[in-house]
């Protein structure tokens, strides 16, 4: 919990920071920006690793393929990844390009569950062939 609120603390104080330099500079806030944006990226990673473990577990439980789980996790790392990049570009000044990045996440978080929606489509074969 202190890690999230010392990451809390340098979004506010990075807020600031581009709040003045702002106006002296874009370009500098704008870095300053992607910086702590980083950082508060590598401390949520501090809090996904209990996540990570929890879904070994129930790979091992269900007995699942390790690939669907994998899948799952990186879509979840897409779609957090994609958020942070449209947000950083409407920061900018850019919305149109942050629009066109959270439709590229999508897009490739299609892509990316084409294997589960195939493991589906067999499953529902499977399940109405049998009828």
């Amino acid at each position: 919990m202190e890690l999230y609120l010392q990451a809390c603390a340098a979004a506010l104080l990075a807020v600031i920071a581009c709040l003045t330099l702002g106006k002296q500079g874009k370009e500098t806030g704008i870095l300053l920006s992607v910086a702590v944006c980083c950082m508060i990226c590598l401390a949520a990673v501090h809090y996904l690793e209990p996540v990570m473990e929890f879904a070994e577990q129930l790979e091992a439980a269900g007995n699942l393929d390790s690939g669907l789980i994998k899948i799952l996790i990186k879509a979840a790392g897409i779609g957090f990844i994609s958020e942070i990049a449209s947000l950083i570009c409407t920061d900018a000044g850019n919305s149109a390009l942050g629009k066109s990045m959270q439709i590229l996440g999508g897009g490739v978080i299609l892509w990316l569950s084409l294997p589960l929606f195939r493991s589906l489509l067999e499953l529902l074969e499977q399940i109405l062939g049998g009828i």
